[in-house]
């Protein structure tokens, strides 16, 4: 298994620290951000796999709103990316909702180095094994939220603008190389765009907080 680039999202900076030098031990490239605007700027900018992820940060420390916003974010555009969520209180309720965004697994603090690692690893296979699905046999997982009583069409126009937007985002909004990944003709893409809206986002500067351009 090759090593990963892993962001680490939390705004305590000596426990980025010890998180992060247990994982560069293990040889993984590890990047830091203190809150959501600083982890979306370096998803913007860097290729990541795997994302460690404090739920409770400023200016909402005492709540998983910014964590959540941070899921949010990952599975419109990067749904690929594994995220490992960090949680210091109510355990129970707080990976309920993070599950229930999108995430790969949840640690709950003080969490240590063995179980860390064992979960990045279990993080890093996933990734790579869907990365693989995708190139090699055009499995693109997409993830719904569908209530009962919501209708197959709107189900349906749900799962079809996920799927649109992820390929979009995976091609650079190439429309000629989505239409021949959906298998649809470049003006049914055209069309599709349309009618759900969809706008590429301006991805910004890059921060970049690696710890070995800190160092």
């Amino acid at each position: 298994m090759k090593n990963n680039n892993i962001l680490l999202v939390d705004d305590n900076p000596a426990l980025r620290g010890l998180l992060g030098f247990s994982l560069e031990l293990s040889g993984h490239s590890i990047f830091e951000a203190e809150s959501r605007d600083e982890a979306l700027q370096c998803l913007k900018c860097q290729s990541i796999q795997v994302v460690i992820l404090d739920m409770g940060m400023p200016p909402n420390q005492y709540s998983p709103e910014e964590g959540l916003a941070v899921l949010d974010w990952l599975t419109t555009h990067q749904p690929e990316v594994k995220v490992l969520v960090l949680t210091g209180q109510e355990a129970e309720s707080i990976s309920y909702l993070a599950l229930k965004k999108g995430a790969f697994d949840f640690l709950e603090k003080p969490v240590t180095a063995d179980a860390l690692l064992a979960s990045v690893k279990r993080a890093c296979l996933f990734f790579e094994q869907s990365e693989k699905l995708k190139q090699q046999e055009g499995v693109q997982k997409v993830q719904i939220e569908v209530t009962l009583g919501q209708g197959v069409k709107d189900a349906r126009n749900q799962a079809e603008k996920k799927l649109l937007k992820q390929v979009l985002v995976d091609t650079g909004f190439n429309v000629h190389e989505s239409a021949r990944r959906l298998g649809l003709k470049r003006e049914n893409v055209y069309y599709l765009i349309k009618k759900y809206h969809i706008q590429r986002e301006d991805e910004g500067m890059c921060l970049e907080k690696s710890r070995s351009d800190q160092a």
